[in-house]
């Protein structure tokens, strides 16, 4: 692990593996820790992997505001830079989807290919979850619940329910990282005022960066239907919808998920 000056902040960050460079993003309140190596393993084989904490996550810097898709996307910006990267590919799941769109948009010279997974661009079109779903994500552990029961209660916005009965044990160890280093109530707020606020959909149009848009189809957190927005609403996008997957598809499908981005990032060469 190594932190680096990028913009304003210290961003925590790693590289691994060989290849173009691959920039990956992860979402709300998540450090880098939920990409895990079934994934990670075989996108090291054919990639440079970038892999940092978005700031008020995991050992990056937590400032008390500054918390907006803006900011995360100069963020993005400011490490590659700042690790001499001129281009890159980038993909980016949930809010990290957000985030890569709006660095797709605002530094376009920055971004060789671009896939946005289990994401949505705005409030103003598209799906919403349940609005039980969406209040499980907006839980928080305090004196009556641990951060264990939140995440158990929290379970059914990211899996589906055949993934939670045949993995109990993988599932435990994510949730023993995650909870090692928890992100503080203050950059939680940040992240979600940052997600309410982010719109995006009128920009997909000048996404100018070959697309790839991902997601699980039974996701439901981030209802499947827009990804189908996005990919019809960017310029040439490819969809890709990965069968008995839900908001964490590259947990459920590491393998499938990471040869569907192999295929498109190798085809732009």
């Amino acid at each position: 692990m190594s932190r680096i000056k990028a913009g304003d902040i210290h961003l925590d960050y790693e590289t691994r593996g060989n290849g173009p460079p691959l920039m990956m993003i992860n979402g709300f309140r998540r450090s880098r820790v939920v990409w895990l190596e079934p994934f990670l393993e075989p996108m090291s084989a054919h990639f440079q992997l970038i892999l940092f904490d978005n700031r008020g996550t995991g050992h990056s810097d937590k400032p008390e505001e500054g918390y907006s898709m803006d900011a995360f996307a100069e963020d993005c910006a400011a490490l590659l830079e700042a690790l001499d990267i001129d281009r890159a590919h980038v993909f980016g799941t949930s809010m990290g989807g957000m985030i890569a769109q709006r660095l797709a948009v605002s530094h376009p010279s920055r971004v060789r290919g671009l896939a946005i997974g289990c994401s949505r661009c705005g409030q103003s079109e598209g799906v919403s979850p349940e609005k039980r779903i969406w209040e499980l994500l907006r839980m928080m552990p305090g004196d009556e619940m641990d951060a264990r029961k939140v995440a158990y209660l929290q379970e059914e916005a990211y899996v589906t329910d055949d993934f939670r009965a045949a993995n109990r044990e993988l599932l435990d160890r994510l949730f023993d990282v995650v909870d090692e280093d928890p992100p503080p109530p203050h950059a939680v707020k940040g992240h979600l005022k940052a997600i309410e606020d982010w719109e995006g959909c009128a920009a997909l149009s000048s996404i100018a960066a070959p697309t790839l848009v991902i997601t699980g189809a039974e996701d439901r957190l981030i209802p499947a239907e827009n990804s189908r927005l996005m990919a019809k609403k960017i310029r040439g996008a490819k969809l890709t919808l990965l069968a008995d997957a839900a908001h964490f598809f590259w947990i459920e499908k590491p393998e499938e998920t990471a040869e569907a981005l192999r295929r498109f990032f190798q085809g732009l060469s």
